[in-house]
């Protein structure tokens, strides 16, 4: 990390204690020497965090004597609301980890305030600018088209500079420093999805991925290691990309179905980015005279309610969804009482079912 990047984020620290009363009117805080060793800075990092605090008249330094926090230092009052924006709120697998992050929030006396993007930049800079508006205490937030460029990130470091913490769960944007999250390891999953269709005989292995969220790139990532690993045939033909925009349309008509069931007609198992996709993929297979798991096999991610409700139940990764969730909310109130907090990764779970 650059020294810019450290004195910057050791002053949202510092403020962020200040603001939350942690460090009270009048009352020294630790020397430059103290905050160094506590946060693995150099002396010089701490005195330009320092500084840009006494910019704020947030402190102020008493020669001979050490550095205090100022009798009328500005002060943002807790409102005890906090932000947490998701792609989705009422489908799929999202209720399940916002039920993890409600009932840790709660149970501290935070209110959520929830909303949906639609993965949508354009929603989710509505729902920044009006958060930072209502000055939540913080935000658990799921990244919108995570894996492509964002015009928002400068509102969350917006949020940065006001002491806000903020929390990502699902996935992150790189380009933003200093960021926690809590994330599963798509990597592996993928990894252990090929590994599986391998033990049981597979040899010609396709995918469907996401091209722009991390989850849809790193599943490929382990996709691909998984194929590499075991000498097997990375085709390009075999692999079928969507986006947040076509998503709607996969296999949604007879000519755009035989052209994707065309696309596996040599492979003999397909790797799909979750259960939603796959329950559409196993429908069109269906619909053709595919017998699954017969003809093909299929194995996804998630084990939501969608891989158990169809004509054929979908083996699926376990994602920690209610743990993910209160994960998130854990991380994000020790954030707002003044803690250190790091980013997790979470491992998946397997759910064996009939589609393989």
């Amino acid at each position: 990390m650059k020294d810019g990047a450290k004195y910057f984020q050791l002053f949202g620290l510092l403020k962020n204690e200040i603001n939350r009363g942690i460090y009270q009117s009048g009352q020294k805080i630790p020397g430059e020497n103290e905050l160094a060793e506590k946060y693995g800075m150099s002396r010089q990092t701490v005195r330009q965090a320092l500084s840009l605090l006494e910019q704020e008249s947030l402190i102020e330094r008493r020669q001979g004597s050490g550095t205090y926090v100022r009798e009328n230092a500005p002060r943002r009052k807790r409102s005890w609301n906090v932000g947490v924006m998701a792609t989705y709120i009422s489908e799929y697998i999202f209720p399940s980890i916002l039920r993890g992050i409600e009932s840790e929030l709660s149970e501290e006396g935070f209110f959520p305030l929830l909303s949906a993007t639609k993965n949508r930049v354009d929603s989710e800079r509505k729902i920044l600018e009006d958060y930072i508006e209502k000055q939540i205490d913080g935000l658990i937030v799921e990244g919108t088209k995570s894996a492509l460029p964002n015009p928002n990130l400068p509102l969350y470091e917006k949020l940065q500079d006001m002491g806000i913490p903020v929390v990502f769960f699902n996935g992150y944007y790189p380009a933003l420093t200093n960021t926690v999250s809590v994330t599963t390891d798509d990597r592996q999953g993928g990894f252990d999805a090929v590994s599986y269709l391998v033990q049981k005989g597979h040899r010609k292995i396709g995918g469907i991925f996401k091209g722009d969220d991390m989850q849809g790139l790193e599943r490929y990532a382990g996709y691909m290691k998984g194929l590499l690993e075991n000498g097997l045939p990375l085709q390009d033909e075999w692999v079928l990309w969507f986006n947040s925009e076509s998503r709607g349309v996969l296999f949604s008509d007879e000519r755009e179905a035989a052209r994707c069931v065309n696309l596996f007609e040599d492979c003999s198992a397909i790797v799909c980015y979750n259960d939603e996709i796959a329950v559409k993929f196993v429908g069109a297979l269906r619909k053709f005279g595919v017998e699954i798991p017969g003809d093909k096999a299929v194995i996804s991610f998630d084990n939501s309610l969608l891989s158990e409700i169809g004509p054929v139940k979908i083996t699926s990764l376990d994602h920690p969804k209610e743990n993910l969730g209160a994960c998130a909310a854990r991380k994000l109130i020790r954030m707002m009482n003044g803690h250190e907090e790091k980013s997790t990764v979470l491992t998946w779970g397997f759910s064996e079912k009939d589609s393989v």
